[in-house]
């Protein structure tokens, strides 16, 4: 019996804890289960039992692929569901815990609902108690999910204990009031779902689950432009009435428990709902009485009557933001139907009467809509006093000051007068474009006081369901910017609009509303516009509230505009995109020297006391002074010098970082070169230089943290890179800023924190990733000084990122500079461990082992080697020298990084000797050369302990000695060959790796021709005596017959030789060797053993007899062949060996009666 598990024995209590942490997704009890990618799916087919089931591609092509359902690949945290494995008990408590506990997310992939559920038990199944589901827009016809959304529904019918089904709509409208209807009643759902419209196909299918208890309904709403069809239309019209009109109709017309999730909240005192729809009734009703009478002709002030009594009940406190808007729009609605009727029977009731008389309404909410409503008829009847109606409506809406109720208000008369508003130049009654544009700023000023008001109504413990109330209103404030942006240029936008805009947006100090504000007047208006008020948008950006995210809008503002300004300018379809990069690094870098030598000859100047007291301050100002300088062949700038001097802030850090170009304060007095030599409109405006000022303005204005910096930097670098890929300056500037700013927050928590970090990565990675070379960014001034100030964490990133894209394109290293600059990169590759940032307290952790993600590092260390390609062989072998000191660092990391640099070597040693009637010094270049790399080997072979390392150094020796000889240095070859004697003397053991090592020596020592015959005779002679002292019998006589070809050289096409070329052969030595493994093969006590060895010895003679070797004779062979023969007849054994032996046996005597030699029996007697 087996023992139960100790989990087991821990009171339940304790075990409930335990699985809820250890199936705890985060915190959010939320699992996401998704379509698995085609990538994914295909390497883990093999692994996985789950059902399979064909999804079509979002592509053009709409292919169809095989794949499963897998959870979400990237959860908050692990869940540890293995514990589910332990035993049958314990998988049964966990899965309670897994399965009712949580709820599961399928978002758009609804193909995998089906497969999920039927691979569960029944029993399981039973567990499940809440899913969620997308539902794609019921009037998409591109993508339609009807199919896979029956089959869903069929499914869930049978969970019998499923509670809730949050059900996300997809919907989309436009920003502001479109024409046509704004929303969908409860009666138009009804009319639609009685006439099968395909909209609500899908609620037929959701009323048949009748085991849900209730059904959540979330409205994913996405920007539709103006609607124009039909079709786009009722997509807008249903997108609005997602959580209000459609939550009503399905939960009170088809019985399904739905309600919105906006309802989840706990409900005000007051019972919105209830008040809601009394309100609509009445509202309904008066609609209807009002119709009625303006269908019967004399009853005009009846329907104004009713119109009156109807909005009215806009006069409520006691609904929400939400509610009020579904209450406004049924209203809006009549007043519509009234609008159009006053203005298709104008000359029968003269509206300007009607506007006098509308105005004797006794409550002030009814009078201003209906006056707005006949005011806004009035307007579109030719010669009315337009200017004077605005003007008074403006006035008269001044009369609602409660939040909700006066920004409603002003909505509609923002809506009604929208397609009236002058647009002419005229100064008559009639208005012109001014005077819209007064009455729309006007409109926006009061209707963003009353928003931010709303904040303070109500109790303070209800702060949050007023901000959530506000969000759900700043549309109608957002409206008026939107109708601004229709009416304007860009002069009228410059000289009467922006400012207004902004300055209300400075003035009110409200987060949310200048947050959203000022992100409206970003998406609105067009980028050129924006392209040319970059000062003032940026200068009002400065005096926000500090809580403000400064960080988001002037990010976002720069990414427009930095795409809008690279589309504006012409394609780069140039092929020298590579000469024209290092063109301008070359005229930096002799920018920076040309600084440098500036700076000494300004220290160099001083005071003799000042250099003995203050060396640093002094070097330090004449840094400072030299930056401020203009550069070499042009004139100052009238900058002041305190100007110029806060222009270079954090240039004065590192002598490097001073190669900033010259910052321009203001756009209108900017020029610049155009955008990749041509025209466009950056002409015109420095779009950079405005950027990187304000950008400095808004950090010391603003305070902002070190991490808010950095992303704004990381926005301005790809600005820079996008639109002047030319000016390296620009880049480097900012990297410069960049580390002064690291500098300073050294020891600053926030620069530690996840989002600087990513942002730090980022920005080193933007140059990296742009540039057509990455020698570009690396040669940088600055870069480097930055990479070195950071973390380990984002430099093994970042290093990580230039080994890849070296290999990826197979960039060439053909200079020193190019390959300091890698090395100093790839240095927290090379070195173990990682280590804390400078200045940050902490502890230095070292890895014990390493792990598959260091190896890969080394293996892209090792390969970068054959990337190093010079012009010449002396600056190839500088190159290989600097490698090898930098990957020395490494400690034992350089078994893997020293046998590509061996590699690399011999390769070098050949092209010496190509050279050797070309260069009177290629004998000194080659001797430096092996001595650098006996050097190497030494340093790999006396510091790399581990298993592997010395036949490794054995192996490379060997190479080494070959390569040596191939070259003509003998004594060279001879130490390189006796080395690896030594290596294999002293620290190869193991009987299988000696053999191996016998075999490689004897290899190389093969392949060599100008050894001298003494030499030659030793090292083959010591490699024979090795080979026969070998510990196992078979490896002795292995290892003898193949030293016999050490003393038959063959020629080696190769190397140019035939057979008529003269080579080292001696017969009987080789008969020697063949005969002393006969003797070791007949000594071994398996006789299958001996069998094997016995035939593989005869293809030796059977080869020198082929290749008329005049001491092996027939007699031998005959000899060999009847001993073979007597062996295999002699043996009882029937084993797999000696059937192999006896097949190869058979195959060499028909080998040998195919080449018909003279006196060989192959028959025994």
């Amino acid at each position: 019996m087996t023992e139960e598990p100790m989990l087991m024995r821990i009171p339940p209590e304790i075990r409930m804890l335990i699985y809820d942490y250890l199936l705890d997704n985060g915190g959010t009890k939320d699992i996401s289960i998704r379509n698995q990618s085609k990538c994914e799916y295909e390497a883990r087919r093999s692994k996985s039992r789950r059902s399979t089931y064909n999804i079509m591609e979002r592509t053009i092509a709409k292919k169809s692929y095989e794949t499963t359902y897998c959870a979400d690949p990237h959860p908050r945290r692990s869940m540890h569901t293995a514990i589910m494995h332990i035993n049958r008990k314990i998988r049964e408590e966990a899965s309670h815990f897994l399965y009712t506990k949580h709820a599961f997310h399928f978002g758009e992939d609804l193909q995998a609902v089906v497969p999920f559920l039927a691979d569960k038990t029944p029993r399981t199944r039973d567990l499940v108690r809440e899913i969620s589901l997308y539902k794609r827009s019921p009037t998409n016809t591109m993508e339609p999910d009807s199919q896979d959304w029956t089959s869903v529904c069929r499914s869930l019918r049978s969970l019998q204990s499923l509670d809730k089904l949050t059900l996300v709509i997809e919907g989309a409208r436009p920003r502001g009031p479109w024409d046509g209807p704004q929303s969908l009643t409860v009666s138009d759902f009804r009319l639609l779902y009685t006439t099968r419209h395909e909209s609500l196909d899908w609620a037929r299918e959701l009323e048949s689950l009748k085991t849900i208890k209730d059904v959540v309904i979330v409205a994913d709403i996405h920007h539709l432009p103006h609607p124009e069809s039909n079709m786009m239309l009722v997509l807008a019209a249903f997108s609005s009435s997602i959580d209000t009109s459609l939550v009503d109709f399905l939960r009170d017309d088809l019985g399904i428990p739905a309600r919105s999730d906006k309802m989840a909240t706990p409900a005000p005192p007051e019972d919105q709902a209830r008040l809601l729809e009394d309100a609509l009734v009445a509202v309904r009703q008066q609609t209807s009485l009002m119709r009625k009478c303006l269908d019967t002709p004399g009853k005009l002030m009846d329907a104004l009557k009713c119109c009156s009594t109807l909005v009215s009940e806009l006069r409520t406190s006691s609904l929400g933001p939400k509610q009020y808007y579904e209450l406004y729009m049924s209203v809006f609605d009549a007043l519509r139907y009234l609008s159009v009727h006053l203005r298709e029977n104008h000359p029968v009731n003269h509206l300007a009467d009607l506007y006098e008389l509308v105005q004797y309404a006794g409550n002030i909410v009814p009078r201003l809509y209906l006056m707005i409503t006949v005011g806004t008829a009035y307007m579109a009847i030719e010669d009315a006093p337009v200017k004077e109606l605005m003007k008074d409506m403006m006035d008269m809406s001044r009369g609602v000051q409660h939040p909700i109720r006066g920004l409603f208000l002003r909505y509609y008369l923002s809506g009604q007068a929208r397609d009236y508003l002058p647009t002419t130049e005229s100064d008559g009654p009639e208005g012109n474009i001014s005077d819209s544009i007064n009455f729309v700023l006007t409109n926006f000023v009061e209707m963003n006081k009353l928003w931010v008001r709303l904040q303070h109504q109500g109790h303070s413990r209800e702060r949050e369901q007023r901000i959530r109330e506000r969000k759900e209103l700043q549309l109608l404030v957002g409206s008026n910017i939107v109708r601004l942006s229709q009416l304007v240029d860009l002069e009228t936008y410059k000289s009467s609009i922006l400012a207004p805009l902004l300055e209300q947006v400075v003035q009110c100090r409200d987060v949310l509303a200048q947050e959203y504000l000022l992100e409206v007047i970003t998406q609105v208006f067009p980028d050129e516009f924006h392209l040319h008020t970059l000062d003032q948008f940026l200068g009002a950006v400065s005096r926000l509230n500090p809580h403000v995210n400064v960080k988001a809008i002037v990010i976002g503002l720069m990414d427009r505009l930095s795409e809008y300004a690279e589309r504006d300018g012409p394609d780069d379809k140039s092929d020298d995109r590579a000469q024209i990069e290092a063109d301008a690094l070359a005229k930096l870098l002799e920018k920076v020297n040309l600084q440098k030598e500036l700076s000494t000859a300004t220290a160099s100047e001083s005071k003799p006391s000042e250099e003995d007291g203050k060396l640093g301050d002094s070097s330090e100002a004449a840094e400072t002074a030299d930056a401020d300088k203009p550069p070499v062949g042009k004139k100052p700038t009238a900058k002041s010098t305190d100007e110029a001097t806060e222009e270079n802030t954090g240039e004065s850090s590192n002598d490097d970082s001073s190669t900033l170009a010259e910052s321009t304060p203001s756009v209108a007095d900017t020029e610049t070169t155009a955008v990749n030599g041509q025209g466009s409109i950056t002409d015109t405006v420095q779009l950079y230089e405005v950027f990187f000022a304000q950008v400095k303005n808004l950090v010391e204005a603003q305070h902002l943290p070190v991490q808010d910096i950095i992303a704004l930097l990381v926005s301005l670098c790809n600005l820079a890179l996008n639109i002047y890929p030319d000016r390296l300056d620009y880049v480097d500037q900012i990297l410069a800023y960049a580390t002064a700013k690291v500098r300073e927050n050294i020891n600053n928590a926030d620069l530690h924190s996840p989002p600087a970090q990513q942002s730090l990565l980022a920005l080193l990675q933007a140059p990296l990733s742009r540039y057509v070379s990455p020698f570009t960014a690396l040669s940088l001034p600055t870069y480097v000084p930055l990479f070195q100030s950071q973390s380990y964490p984002t430099r093994r990133a970042v290093a990580g990122g230039v080994a890849r894209t070296l290999l990826k394109n197979q960039t060439k290293i053909s200079t020193t500079e190019q390959l300091e600059n890698v090395l100093e990169v790839l240095k927290v590759l090379i070195k173990e461990g990682s280590q804390a940032p400078q200045g940050y307290p902490g502890v230095t952790q070292r890895r014990p082992v390493e792990t598959d993600e260091t190896m890969e590092e080394q293996g892209w260390l090792a390969r970068i080697v054959h990337l190093l390609h010079a012009e010449d062989n002396d600056t190839q072998f500088k190159l290989l020298q600097m490698t090898r000191k930098a990957y020395s660092e490494g400690n034992e990391r350089i078994r893997t990084t020293t046998p590509p640099l061996i590699t690399a070597c011999m390769k070098l040693a050949r092209k010496f000797k190509q050279r050797e009637h070309f260069d009177d010094n290629w004998e000194t270049q080659s001797n430096a050369l092996f001595k650098f790399m006996h050097s190497a080997l030494s340093t790999l072979y006396t510091r790399v302990n581990g298993s592997g390392a010395a036949e490794m150094a054995l192996r490379l020796f060997a190479s080494a000695g070959q390569t040596a000889d191939l070259v003509g240095f003998e004594e060279v070859a001879y130490e390189f060959f006796a080395q690896a004697f030594t290596v294999y003397e002293e620290a190869v053991s193991d009987s299988k790796a000696q053999f191996q090592a016998v075999c490689v020596i004897a290899t190389a020592l093969h392949q060599t021709r100008n050894f001298g015959k003494e030499n030659y005779d030793t090292l083959i002679t010591k490699c024979a005596q090795h080979g026969s002292k070998l510990l196992r019998k078979p490896d002795q006589c292995r290892a003898v017959y193949l030293a016999s070809h050490l003393w038959w050289a063959t020629p080696i096409v190769s190397n140019g030789e035939s057979e008529e070329t003269e080579l080292y052969r001696d017969g009987k030595r080789v008969l020697e060797c063949l005969q002393r493994a006969l003797r070791v093969a007949d000594s071994c006590m398996e006789t299958a053993t001996s069998i094997e060895l016995f035939v593989e010895i005869l293809d030796r003679y059977v080869y020198y007899f082929d290749q008329q070797n005049e001491s092996v004779t027939t007699k031998y062979l005959n000899g060999l062949i009847e001993l073979i023969h007597s062996n295999l007849a002699g043996n009882q054994q029937d084993s797999a060996s000696v059937e192999n032996s006896r097949r190869h046996f058979h195959q060499t005597l028909e080998n040998i009666r195919s080449r018909q030699y003279e006196g060989v029996v192959l028959t025994p007697n």
